[in-house]
């Protein structure tokens, strides 16, 4: 019901009603994401979790690179009120289904006790919890930052219509998405899981600086896939690492994604803000894109950091 709110931006005669269908979005983005992993943990079996949180991941970046490619041309044709309110009304489709299908999902009632406030605080502030939310925050801020303006770039520094400028975000989506898919299936077969945040992890900082600087080549479509890919890749392995974790259980992986999804949050909710600001007080987009991508590096250090779980860990222990 949350996550379909956009439906009424139909309705919005001001601001404060489309910002408020955003806040109630991401509220229900938010309980969606804490509840899915304790659910998957009772659903799949530990083999099968990294292919379901990795199609799980997969269905988020298309759906935002559908919405890339069609937000456009579908606000030309109806409006943008009515073009929000179509994707809100997709959402309303997949909360229909929910209903009437999740009934044939069964949980441990014995999982579903309550959790003490006491070590939920305890698990927020392990060392693993943290070093996960701050491998997710670099990439996702960054993420956050050339969704929100590189269209904005391209179009005023470089002359690119808005139309291809948007396309160029549908391609990162698109990107993110096969790359998702592709490494759903290696973890089948990938022993290590901290190898799978190291890789994508230095290259996603790399790609993030070719996003802006080789902006007007032909190079920016390569940079652009490349962030595409390694800023969704590593999704798979670091949610499916909770679940994983030495003497967890679903309440300690929903405190997990919690915290991952608090902290990611809040990263995405500055990153644009702060490219906005400094862009406004420096007339340069370039300082603030750099320091972002830069950012971005968390993950591989976060990588290195955390144990091997996994197949890997098992075998060794």
């Amino acid at each position: 019901v949350l996550g379909s709110f956009p439906v009424l931006s139909f309705l919005a005669v001001d601001y404060s009603l489309l910002l408020l269908t955003r806040i109630v979005l991401g509220a229900g983005i938010a309980l969606i994401f804490t509840a899915m992993g304790p659910l998957a943990m009772q659903w799949f079996s530990a083999r099968e979790l990294p292919l379901f949180n990795g199609l799980w991941a997969a269905s988020m970046a298309l759906g935002m690179a559908v919405s890339s490619f069609l937000v456009v041309p579908l606000s030309d044709i109806l409006g943008w009120k009515f073009g929000l309110s179509i994707f809100g009304g997709i959402s309303v489709i997949g909360g229909m289904c929910w209903v009437v299908f999740s009934p044939n999902l069964r949980t441990s009632g014995k999982e579903l006790q309550k959790f003490p406030i006491k070590d939920t605080v305890q698990v927020m502030k392990s060392r693993n919890t943290l070093l996960i939310a701050a491998a997710d925050a670099g990439p996702y801020a960054l993420l956050a930052a050339t969704a929100a303006w590189l269209p904005t770039f391209y179009h005023e520094v470089h002359g690119m219509s808005l139309v291809k400028a948007g396309s160029l975000i549908g391609i990162l989506a698109l990107s993110g998405t096969c790359s998702l898919i592709a490494t759903s299936f290696l973890m089948l077969w990938i022993a290590h899981r901290r190898i799978m945040l190291i890789i994508p992890g230095i290259i996603v900082g790399f790609a993030g600086l070719g996003s802006f600087l080789l902006a007007g080549t032909p190079l920016v479509y390569l940079a652009v896939a490349a962030l595409g890919a390694t800023a969704f890749m590593y999704l798979p392995t670091l949610l499916t690492i909770p679940m994983e974790l030495p003497g967890t259980d679903p309440f300690k992986v929903a405190v997990i994604f919690g915290t991952l999804m608090s902290v990611g949050s809040a990263a995405t909710m500055l990153s644009p803000f702060i490219v906005g600001f400094t862009t406004d007080l420096l007339d340069s987009y370039v300082p603030s894109l750099t320091l972002f991508s830069v950012l971005a590096w968390s993950l591989p250090i976060a990588g290195f950091l955390l144990p091997e779980t996994g197949p890997t860990a098992k075998t060794e222990s």
